[in-house]
């Protein structure tokens, strides 16, 4: 008797959301991948028809895996559920001891019991099956019953109190404050713990521990580097010798350097980005337990930033923002429920699978190789990045092409409609916390979906600002319509004044809401847009500007009000894109320097 078995291991965004640093995040989407791997390999093994992921998927170590398992199976579908969970604890224990034996000499005594007792209380398997029946939609059923049994069993849960007693006084956890730290209190100001940067107040437990030194510390790129990508590589290109000599300056003070190939941007400053802000001079000194650190950043900041900082001018100053990339596909479900009906439903939902993996593959050059940014996580089709914000909207754009593709030809043939790539770009400073960022880019993504799916959506978060919300469908191309926005307000005759963009968003909250419904206050309310538009500026040339002048389309605009209050926030974002590059190198000198 054949059965549909579906697996799902957690929890998830609550696990991967607790990070204070790019480790964190990243080396947490890195575990739960490695467990839905080892359960998939796990039901190889016993001889089951891998459908999610796709089995080549699964034998690679470098590919995400979704936390989503599904699998056809002869017989006896419990015992190899059983089998499947008992590969992810022992692949979490093996990640555990592989990190103890690196860090045991900054752990309490008894970490190993409290340990086994946090990862053994962590980790989610659920686990639910069902019998295909001889009959056209055999699959389909089976796969929905199961679907149906796992969400319920999932609502469950048992909660068992803790037997191990932590030493009297351990501190919890800093990064979900639920579990007790295993942590030393007698911290050293280097070697491991300068090694892994645990802060002198930082508690960690089992988890936060295996994050934080589950990958090399090399291999992380920090979120302020990558916010200010575009700006370090164009310094490298305009000022080697400056930024050599700052580079030279941060190894001899014992900065971690970050070693990753292929990577201009990185290459060309392999340092954590903050340095290249006065404000973190002082903070980032202390953390180095460097002598008389206020002094020493100060000189610091004098001999090697500032000169690197002036010679880039002050119209090209580091722009301190980050854009955190969300995507998620579109009518996923719809479209593998139309294709488990089939008569060959397992088959065609493998060469999805295969499609997907095709995907992440691409996901990852496109991040890290076509755009200065650094790939999280991409399994299925769900992808998260950082990139810098120059680069964020053509590398959203050229996600959402190559999802389109990989898919395509999956689904050609079969009637099912192709899914597509909703991209959220949360755009918020390096120094915001990782989880401010990823709730940025989770809420532009949702703004995304909410715009009618197969979209972008940027949210803009600037310090003491208020939010930017823009979306537009990926049809009407909202990748060129910024470039064409960030002209406009950057040209060299007859800029668009920011100030205009700020008085008509003005003017629009100040009109009740409900205006189109009243013909003569919308008529008002165009008439004073074109009035403030038109109106010349001191000091610039006097030809007034039009509506059409600026990409305002509102003499046929139904509801004038929502189209200015879109238009505002548009202009406001491109803004920010504008910024990023101001001064920096042209479209063309970017590519000459990649």
């Amino acid at each position: 008797m054949k059965h549909v078995l579906v697996l799902k291991v957690g929890p998830v965004q609550g696990y991967i959301a607790q990070a204070r640093r790019t480790r964190d995040l990243w080396y947490g989407s890195q575990v739960l991948s490695n467990l839905a791997r080892a359960m998939a390999v796990s039901l190889l093994e016993s001889r089951a028809t891998l459908v999610f992921p796709h089995p080549d998927q699964a034998r690679d170590a470098r590919a995400g895996v979704a936390n989503k398992v599904v699998a056809l199976v002869e017989d006896a579908p419990e015992q190899v559920a059983r089998r499947a969970r008992e590969a992810a604890k022992s692949r979490l224990r093996a990640e555990w001891v592989r990190v103890f034996n690196k860090c045991q000499s900054m752990l309490i005594p008894g970490a190993e019991a409290l340990a086994a007792e946090q990862l053994d209380t962590f980790l989610e398997v659920h686990a639910a099956w069902a019998l295909v029946e001889d009959a056209p939609t055999g699959y389909a059923d089976a796969l929905a019953e199961a679907e149906r049994a796992l969400e319920s069993r999932r609502g469950l849960r048992e909660f068992a109190p803790w037997k191990q007693r932590p030493p009297e006084g351990t501190h919890k956890s800093s990064l979900d404050g639920a579990r007790p730290s295993l942590l030393r209190r007698e911290r050293q100001t280097g070697h491991l713990w300068r090694h892994f940067r645990i802060g002198l107040r930082e508690e960690l437990d089992a988890l936060g521990v295996l994050k934080r030194a589950g990958g090399q510390p090399g291999q992380f790129v920090p979120v302020p580097s990558i916010g200010l990508a575009a700006w370090l590589q164009v310094a490298g290109t305009r000022h080697p010798e400056l930024l050599a000599r700052l580079s030279a300056a941060c190894e001899a003070r014992g900065f971690q350097s970050v070693s990753v190939r292929q990577r201009p941007w990185v290459e060309s400053f392999p340092f954590d980005g903050q340095l290249l802000l006065p404000e973190r001079w002082q903070p980032y000194f202390e953390e180095y337990a460097i002598p008389e650190p206020r002094q020493a950043a100060a000189s610091f900041g004098s001999e090697f930033v500032a000169p690197l900082r002036d010679a880039m001018g002050a119209d090209a100053g580091p722009f301190p923002y980050v854009a955190c990339l969300v995507a998620d596909g579109d009518r996923m479900g719809l479209a593998l429920e139309s294709l488990a009906k089939r008569s060959d439903g397992h088959l065609a939902h493998q060469r999805v699978s295969q499609a997907l993996a095709d995907f992440t593959r691409k996901a990852r050059a496109i991040v890290e190789v076509e755009h200065r940014g650094v790939l999280v996580y991409a399994g299925g089709d769900d992808v998260l990045a950082f990139v810098t914000p120059m680069d964020a909207p053509a590398c959203a754009r050229a996600l959402a092409v190559a999802f389109r593709a990989s898919l395509e030809g999956a689904l050609a043939g079969t009637g099912a409609e192709v899914p597509t790539l909703s991209v959220g770009l949360g755009i918020g400073h390096v120094l915001e916390s990782l989880g401010e960022l990823l709730a940025l880019g989770r809420r532009a993504e949702t703004a995304a979906k909410r715009a009618g799916r197969d979209a972008l959506a940027i949210l803009v978060a600037k310090h003491a600002g208020r939010e930017r919300l823009w979306t537009a469908p990926w049809g009407t191309d909202p990748v060129a319509r910024l470039e064409s926005d960030m002209a406009l307000l950057t040209r060299d005759t007859l800029p668009l004044p920011l100030g205009k963009v700020h008085e008509v968003a003005a003017l629009a909250r100040r009109f009740p809401a409900g205006v189109a419904s009243t013909p003569e206050l919308a008529e008002v309310l165009r008439d004073e847009a074109g009035r403030i538009l038109a109106r010349a500026e001191a000091g610039r040339a006097p030809k007034p500007l039009t509506p059409a002048d600026v990409g305002l389309e509102l003499s046929s605009a139904t509801a004038p009000q929502d189209a200015l209050e879109q238009w505002a926030a548009r202009l406001l974002v491109a803004d920010t894109f504008a910024r990023a590059g101001r001064g920096l190198a042209s479209a063309q000198d970017k590519e000459g320097a990649r």
